[in-house]
């Protein structure tokens, strides 16, 4: 066996398990988006069949909402609809920007799984990247706070979580 292989097979062997399910996660995550913004570009945008359709279910769900006095989530069902007809308008340029931000999401994984801490900090670039695409295409009044909030907080865990395999990384 030669020692290139002997090398690789023993780096592959420490490779802290953790590590690797978070990367699985991540390749699962970009993976759909990556597939998602594909179909989203081949096919194009909705028709304007779809779209009508679309508003038709969002303003059942805000009348059922306000027969209930849910106020708040009128809000939010409102937010939505106004966030989704900013994505219809830039449907390509939303897609093409989702896919190249999840493409630096599986390289910096890439980096990660093969013992290289610059993996660690692209993917800190790529964490806020993927919080911050959707200001390019949706005014920032419009987006929900619990929406930012939950993506910020996605993010940060998944961050904390790969810093802790940093010590493995040597590279």
């Amino acid at each position: 066996m030669e020692y290139n292989q002997l090398e690789n097979n023993q780096e592959v062997a420490k490779r802290p398990t953790f590590l690797l399910v978070l990367c699985i996660l991540t390749f699962v995550n970009t993976g759909f988006t990556i597939l998602s913004g594909l179909s989203g570009v081949f096919s194009g945008p909705p028709s304007a069949q779809d779209i009508k359709e679309s508003n038709v279910q969002m303003a059942e769900s805000i009348s059922q909402l306000e027969k209930v006095n849910l106020d708040y989530w009128v809000d939010v069902i409102k937010r939505i609809q106004l966030m989704t007809e900013a994505i219809y308008a830039n449907f390509i340029a939303y897609n093409v920007v989702s896919i190249v931000v999840a493409m630096v999401g599986v390289a910096a994984a890439a980096l990660m799984l093969k013992g290289k801490k610059i993996g660690f900090h692209v993917y800190i670039g790529y964490s806020f990247l993927y919080v911050l695409q959707g200001y390019l295409f949706i005014s920032a009044a419009v987006i929900p706070s619990f929406i930012v909030i939950i993506n910020l907080l996605i993010a940060s865990l998944f961050v904390l979580l790969y810093s802790r395999n940093l010590s493995w990384m040597n590279k």
